[in-house]
């Protein structure tokens, strides 16, 4: 019984030596400081609080304009479009309007110093684009549809009432331009 009193604590004491052991050979390593960040997308306009034009009691042949020069500052590449909100109180005005807007130079909303390059739409109200997904799809100065941080363009939006009776005591109703950014 002796001898099995010791073999049984020989073999505890290797067990632990072994355990012992064990926990002496490791190793570790760490990716510390990890870190995400989302990046932007960042669209202002030099105009984003005033109509584009606001006209009663027109003729044939009036228009209203004004230059909107929208500049990109997101740190994301991004795809600017333009499209219109629904009319709201409208009589049908909208078919008899119709919109041209052009690309080009310049920082006077008044279009003092506007210098044209490219027409981008030309149409009438009614067909305007009313969503994202079908809106104009707007490119930066250098002509790419990618817009990056310190894109800046100007675009001159006219309307005009169309020489038609039928257009005689009608209205657009209220509505609005939207230049929206998608990081795509």
């Amino acid at each position: 019984m002796r001898k099995l009193l010791i073999v049984t604590l020989l073999a505890g004491l290797a067990g632990a030596a072994a355990y012992g052991t064990y926990a002496a050979f490791t190793a570790s390593t760490a990716n510390g400081s990890n870190s995400f960040a989302g990046g932007t997308v960042t669209l202002t306009s030099n105009s984003a609080a005033t109509p584009i034009y606001a006209l009663t009691s027109r003729s044939p042949g009036d228009t209203g304009q004004r230059c909107v020069r929208v500049t990109y500052s997101g740190s994301l590449a991004s795809t600017v479009r333009l499209y219109r909100s629904s009319f709201t109180g409208g009589t049908g005005l909208d078919a008899y309007v119709d919109l041209t807007v052009t690309r080009g130079t310049g920082t006077q909303t008044d279009c003092s110093d506007f210098s044209a390059t490219t027409t981008v739409y030309t149409g009438t109200l009614a067909s305007f684009p009313s969503a994202y997904a079908s809106g104009l799809a707007l490119t930066n100065a250098s002509g790419s549809s990618a817009w990056s941080q310190n894109d800046a363009v100007t675009y001159r939006v006219t309307a005009q009432l169309q020489n038609n009776t039928a257009a005689q005591g009608l209205g657009t109703g209220t509505h609005s331009f939207t230049w929206e950014a998608r990081n795509q």
